[in-house]
């Protein structure tokens, strides 16, 4: 929607009026203020003679001498002789006070007759401000904008040009519906100039219109993402009306939806990036203000259309291509497998070292040049090793300085998975490289080799990762034979081995995320050993939890609106806070009860309070809920209001009145200096009594020879009264 530009007009009306006389106060100001002085000397001079003076009749008061008056009056004149005091008269011309009024022109305005209404409202305000005397009539209008009405805005850019001692007061001409209108908002008006708001539209008129309470911003390609709609006509739940849904144009379906009631709609989505959603609500029998809410346009985003992955073998072994098949049976997966050939630990080999590397590996490219391209990058029983060089130096298989760019890499919101195997807990551990600062587990030196079965824990059992095996019959998954022990330094521990050895370890690592199997023995659920296990879905559900995968996250906040309710829900592996704060749209906040209803999942509702963004605190998580239609922000909510700008009215001491659509409906007009800006059937503007001087002229109060005779006569009288 284009900005307009604030349209405005200037009235003005000029008469002459003579200076008004008020209190003693007002007129000793007055006559204060028509005294001026031309000094014959220096006003340092002249303070100094002065004091000189007054000092010499104190000095007589303290050697009793009895011409302390005579003195101090000599001193007086002195004064007024050295001073020159002067009468100033002057032409003043009254200034007419200016009132702004604000003229909402928002789409909201542009519902039904609220616009001709207002046109006529401005009209008789203008009449009634010009029947109270000299008054400057400024209208400024309020241009659409996408972030909503700007109200504030625009009045504090007319303000700029309204000289501060002549505004009389604001008055806005509007639906109410405002979205920038806050309490600082009365610091942009001086003080004691009263903010009136006339609020315009019947506020028993129909409108239904049509939100999401739940829209996904993304999805994956191929998959369903899933929309909760709700269709709202205050007066009308429990009816039925008719809704259509089309994706990028094309029509996908045709159902009825009860108003007032939520319900769920999945949509395939088609392509990578940008796909359009349309939802439309058959309009309403009988008419309604707007037909605009009744659609609404939602962008989701296709993602994960191919992801890359780069995969580090760091020997051959049994289970190595169980993670290339996993890998490659997705076929968003673009893989990078590198698998170090090179063993030199393995005796009676006819072939020289460098002969067992078929090609030379791209260190620099994978872990310097090209580490950016790689979504998750997966390290399998990689040890820490040397290999030849033509010059016959050995030099490290991966530099410590390209394990510092892995490790940078994560915490810029990278993902690393380690599989580790025997050689995590040895000198050639990759615990022992630069790496070490991104990893949540330490080993302890222990390797157990006696068999075990790998078993959820508490945690395990919560997360989303492996959440849907908590409660299948054929959890006693095949055993495995090797378990690395070690030490959790952070993150969560997902499945243990035998004594409670953490076997699956994930953390948050600044902005990434990293995961560790601290087994080799992973492949054998791959090939059903002794019955095998989830291979397939835990590791994959694993490698989109590394990619931020929103639905797999295990601390989240949610909120829907559902039959007038707000619902509250909140996944967490611990304990959390029993109650959640939540900011209602107008600005007021409250608490909300938490009730565990399930092992690490809480609920709690509050009644819904209007349309609009609800924000929502529960713990260290935070988040904001929609509750009807957020775009475009004017259409959000269409009947009158009072709410948002009686607070400012009441802040300056103006009022908040409603004229529904009838522009004969206005408040009487009252000019005032002091008192009430405000009654039961007025509003007032305040009279400034501004004026300009139009000529100036100055007299002497008397000629200076008067005041030094004066002064002279003063000390005769004196010294007269100290020789007695």
């Amino acid at each position: 929607m284009p900005v307009m530009a604030p349209a405005r007009t200037v009235s003005t009306a000029f008469r002459t009026c003579s200076i008004k006389r008020g209190s003693r106060a007002d007129m000793l100001e007055n006559w204060l203020s028509s005294i001026a002085f031309d000094p014959l000397l220096p006003w340092l001079w002249v303070a100094v003679l002065i004091g000189l003076a007054m000092m010499a009749a104190l000095f007589s008061d303290y050697s009793r001498l009895g011409s302390g008056f005579q003195r101090l009056l000599a001193a007086l004149f002195l004064g007024l002789a050295l001073s020159g005091p002067q009468l100033v008269s002057e032409d003043r011309r009254p200034l007419p006070d200016t009132v702004l009024i604000l003229k909402d022109q928002s789409e909201s305005m542009q519902v039904g007759t609220r616009a001709g209404v207002a046109d006529a409202a401005e009209v008789a305000l203008r009449d009634a401000l010009s029947a109270q005397g000299p008054i400057d009539i400024v209208t400024v209008g309020v241009p659409p904008d996408p972030d909503g009405t700007r109200l504030a805005r625009a009045m504090s850019d007319a303000l700029a040009s309204v000289p501060t001692g002549r505004l009389g007061g604001v008055i806005a001409l509007t639906d109410g519906q405002t979205h920038d209108v806050t309490e600082a908002t009365a610091d942009t008006l001086p003080d004691g100039i009263p903010f009136h708001a006339l609020i315009i539209g019947d506020p028993q008129a129909r409108d239904r219109r049509i939100s999401a309470v739940t829209a996904p911003k993304f999805g994956v390609v191929g998959e369903m993402a899933e929309f909760e709609l709700r269709v709202d006509d205050p007066g009308f739940e429990g009816e039925r009306a008719s809704i259509e849904v089309k994706l990028n144009g094309e029509t996908k379906a045709r159902f009825p939806i009860t108003i007032g009631q939520t319900l769920s709609i999945p949509l395939e989505i088609e392509r990578r990036g940008r796909n359009t959603v349309e939802m439309v609500v058959v309009p309403a029998d009988g008419g309604e203000l707007t037909l605009n809410n009744n659609l609404y346009i939602a962008e989701i985003s296709g993602i994960r259309d191919r992801m890359r992955v780069l995969l580090i073998t760091g020997e051959p072994h049994n289970g190595g291509r169980a993670w290339r098949n996993l890998l490659k049976s997705d076929p968003a997966i673009d893989l990078v497998q590198f698998t170090i050939l090179t063993q030199p630990r393995v005796k009676n080999t006819n072939a020289a070292d460098r002969e067992l590397s078929l090609i030379q590996f791209p260190r620099r490219q994978l872990f310097e040049e090209r580490l950016g391209d790689f979504d998750l990058i997966i390290f399998d029983q990689y040890r820490r090793r040397s290999i030849p060089t033509r010059s016959g130096l050995a030099q490290p298989t991966i530099p410590p300085r390209f394990f510092s760019n892995i490790a940078r890499y994560v915490e810029d919101g990278g993902a690393l998975l380690l599989a580790t195997g025997p050689a995590f807990p040895s000198a050639d551990s990759l615990f022992l490289t630069p790496l070490v600062s991104v990893l949540p587990t330490r080993p302890t030196g222990e390797t157990l080799t006696d068999p075990f079965r790998p078993e959820l824990n508490d945690k395990g059992r919560l997360h989303p990762i492996t959440r849907s095996f908590a409660g299948r019959q054929d959890q006693s998954w095949g055993q495995w034979y090797r378990a690395i022990g070690n030490d959790p330094l952070s993150g969560n521990v997902l499945m243990e081995g035998p004594d409670g050895t953490p076997l699956f370890v994930i953390d948050r690592v600044a902005d990434g995320r990293v995961a560790m199997i601290m087994s080799d023995q992973a492949w054998l659920w791959a090939k059903g050993h002794d019955g095998g296990g989830p291979y397939r879905e835990m590791f994959r559900r694993t490698a989109h939890w590394l990619l931020g995968e929103p639905d797999l996250d295990a601390e989240t906040l949610s909120a829907r609106a559902e039959n007038g309710q707000l619902l509250v829900e909140r996944r967490t592996l611990d304990r959390a806070p029993e109650t959640a704060q939540i900011t209602l749209p107008d600005g007021r906040s409250q608490s909300i009860a938490m009730t565990e209803t399930a092992p690490g999942y809480y609920t709690g509702t509050t009644p819904v309070d209007g349309l609009g963004a609800y924000r929502l605190n529960h713990g260290d998580l935070t988040t904001i809920a929609a509750v009807g239609m957020l775009n475009p922000v004017e259409f959000s909510e269409l009947l009158p209001t009072m709410d948002r700008l009686a607070p400012l009215s009441e802040q300056t001491g103006g009022a908040t009145r409603p004229i529904e659509l009838d522009a004969g409906n206005l408040p009487d007009i009252r000019v005032q200096t002091s008192g009430a800006m405000q009654g039961g059937s007025w509003i007032g503007v305040r009279d400034n009594d501004a004026y300009t001087v139009t000529r100036s002229n100055r007299r002497p109060l008397a000629p200076p020879l008067v005041f030094f005779l004066a002064f002279f006569a003063a000390l005769a009288w004196g010294w007269m009264r100290e020789a007695r």
